[in-house]
């Protein structure tokens, strides 16, 4: 990967989303949504958004990099329970905090606070954790950017604070710092196959 220095971003402003239901991904495809049932697998966007499969019944929606939040927030406001397409919205601004970490030292950082094997040869571009990051429940997603490798931690908004406090600690011994979200413009810009 080409970025060596160890950068932290706070993406919290920016747009997120979630449905859940047993017909969720139906739902996304018939809204034109690049989406399969491979759970822990993420899917990239036409318009640079990336679309989450927790389940088979439940994807997050991190919006595209420019933070313009009018396709999720459509998505959501043409949401009727009439419908009955067996899948339901759940607003994720507000319930989720948003980090990046980007840097060939991630997956070490990233080792000093949780048990996944994170190295690129381990956990491939796309691929989505949902573990434990310094004891909170967390979403690890790798979705390089470029040649950058890029690692995305959501986590429960109201430990935010301690998040990126556990994220600051382990990124010092690798000389990271926080950085703002420049280095990630536009997210994501690599559309490479999802498979």
């Amino acid at each position: 990967m080409a970025t060596s220095r160890l950068a932290i971003i706070d993406l919290s402003e920016r747009p997120r989303l979630g449905f859940k239901g047993r017909g969720t991904l139906s739902a996304m495809q018939k809204r034109g949504m690049v989406v399969e049932n491979q759970p822990n697998r993420a899917f990239r966007q036409a318009n640079g958004s990336l679309c989450l499969v927790l389940a088979a019944s439940e994807v997050f929606l991190l919006g595209a990099g420019d933070g313009d939040d009018s396709a999720l927030a459509k998505l959501e406001a043409d949401w009727r329970i009439e419908d009955g397409e067996r899948t339901y919205p759940m607003p994720r601004r507000h319930s989720h905090a948003w980090f990046a970490v980007q840097g060939e030292a991630a997956p070490d950082m990233f080792s000093k606070l949780c048990a996944i094997d994170f190295r690129p040869h381990r956990f491939d571009d796309l691929s989505i954790a949902q573990t434990s990051v310094a004891r909170l429940n967390a979403i690890v997603l790798r979705a390089d950017v470029e040649d950058r490798l890029t690692y995305h931690a959501l986590a429960d908004s109201a430990s935010a604070v301690y998040l990126l406090a556990c994220l600051e600690d382990a990124a010092e011994e690798f000389g990271g710092s926080m950085t703002d979200a420049s280095v990630l413009a536009p997210l994501p810009i690599t559309r490479r196959s999802s498979s």
